[in-house]
């Protein structure tokens, strides 16, 4: 069993702790929910070169040989989730959006109406919502993008990792399989990024 330090540092043999403040942005308040990414890049030791000197980054990258390594404090934003979300209402069940509201936004230009959505989608919570860099968790695991629908397959070791580390971060913030994301879930994102992770 892991334990989370006063840092918010996951204490645990399995995970390397490697972090970067500069991909942390402010406090996180609360852990509602994990979003699974990949990260375009061959290694994880290219991912940690751009996280020296960016802003984007994820609390956790898994090597491709199921290395875990923490990038980030659990108690500090990432910017992980991308501009833009995309509207759970619409994606789950259309009955639970207010149609008045979706009737505004569908009058609006096609480039306009990605912008209504997000801002409309912000004013709920979460669950109602998809999650947001302000309560959720990023998880990267390496792999390169492809082409415009797929990314290098998720190796079984990654997949190992991924499942451990996402049962450790169930019990810290009682969470559920409910509350585990892709990244193309939740926001503009190639459609194949994490398609092949398997959490549970």
């Amino acid at each position: 069993m892991s334990s989370i330090d006063n840092e918010g540092m996951l204490i645990s043999s399995k995970v390397e702790l490697r972090r970067f403040p500069a991909i942390e942005q402010g406090d996180l308040r609360s852990v509602r929910a994990l979003v699974v990414h990949q990260t375009d890049a061959p290694t994880a030791q290219h991912t940690f070169n751009s996280y020296r000197n960016k802003g984007n980054g994820a609390h956790f990258l898994i090597e491709k040989d199921g290395a875990i390594y923490q990038t980030a404090s659990m108690k500090k934003r990432c910017y992980h989730v991308g501009r833009l979300l995309r509207s759970k209402c619409e994606a789950v069940d259309k009955s639970t959006c207010d149609a008045a509201q979706m009737k505004v936004i569908e009058s609006l230009t096609w480039k306009l109406q990605f912008r209504a959505l997000d801002r409309y989608e912000r004013t709920k919570n979460y669950p109602e919502r998809y999650p947001m860099n302000a309560d959720s968790l990023g998880i990267e695991l390496v792999g390169k993008h492809l082409d415009e629908t797929h990314y290098e397959k998720v190796t079984a070791m990654q997949n190992q990792s991924l499942q451990w580390l996402v049962a450790e971060l169930y019990g810290h913030f009682s969470l559920t399989s409910k509350d585990v994301y892709t990244h193309p879930q939740i926001s503009y994102k190639h459609l194949g990024e994490a398609g092949s992770a398997v959490w549970q």
